[in-house]
C-alpha cells in the first residue's frame, strides 16, 4: 500500500507539467499573435532584386533519442529603390528562405524606409492572419492548461491542510485508546 507522500508524487509531477505546458503555450501564443499583427500593406514600393547570399545554419539540440535539428536560413538581396542602392539586405516576410542565390525576384518595401524589404506575398491584406488565429488558439489552450494547473495546486495545498490531528482510525473503524469514537447523529 502506498503512503500519503508516494500518492502525492504523481500529483506534484502533473501539476508541474501542467504549469510548464501552460507557460510554453502562452508564450508561443503571444509570439504567434504578435506576428499575426504585423501589417506590411503599407509596403507599396516594388523593386527587382537578386538574391546575393543565402546563409543556412543547422543547430542540433538535445542528445540521444531526444536529439533535434533546427535549420535557420537568412536570405540577403540586392536591389535599387527610391534612388538608393542596397547591396546586401536581409529579406523578411513570408517564406524568404524559399529563394536560391542568384535568383531574381520582386521585393516590396515601405517608401519611407526602402532599406527593409519583404516578399511581395507578405503585402497582401490578411497575409499574416493565419499566425494570429494560431496564436489565439495557443492562448486559449494555454489558458485552459493554466486553469488545470491552478486546480491541481489547490488540490495539493488543501490536501495538506485537511489532515486530521491525531492518529488515523485503524482498520474496520477501530479507534486507538484515548480517542473516543465520533458521535452518531
Amino acid at each position: 500500500m502506498m503512503n500519503a507522500r508516494a500518492r502525492r508524487v504523481p500529483m506534484v509531477i502533473g501539476t508541474v507539467s501542467a504549469g510548464v505546458a501552460a507557460a510554453i503555450l502562452l508564450v508561443m501564443g503571444v509570439i504567434f499573435t504578435a506576428v499575426g499583427g504585423i501589417d506590411y500593406t503599407s509596403y507599396t514600393g516594388r523593386a527587382e532584386a537578386v538574391v546575393v547570399e543565402v546563409i543556412t545554419e543547422r543547430n542540433t539540440v538535445g542528445s540521444g533519442s531526444d536529439r533535434r535539428s533546427r535549420v535557420d536560413t537568412d536570405t540577403y538581396v540586392g536591389y535599387t529603390a527610391e534612388g538608393q542602392e542596397f547591396g546586401r539586405v536581409l529579406l523578411n516576410g513570408l517564406n524568404p528562405d524559399s529563394y536560391a542565390e542568384g535568383q531574381s525576384l520582386t521585393v516590396a518595401y515601405d517608401p519611407a524606409n526602402p532599406g527593409s524589404p519583404v516578399t511581395v506575398a507578405s503585402t497582401e491584406p490578411g497575409a499574416m492572419d493565419t499566425f494570429r488565429w494560431v496564436g489565439i488558439a495557443l492562448l486559449v489552450a494555454g489558458g485552459v492548461v493554466a486553469v488545470v494547473a491552478v486546480v491541481l495546486i489547490v488540490k495539493l495545498v488543501s490536501g495538506r491542510r485537511a489532515r486530521p490531528s491525531g492518529p488515523a482510525p485503524g482498520p474496520y473503524g477501530y479507534q486507538p485508546q484515548g480517542y473516543p469514537p465520533p458521535p452518531h447523529n
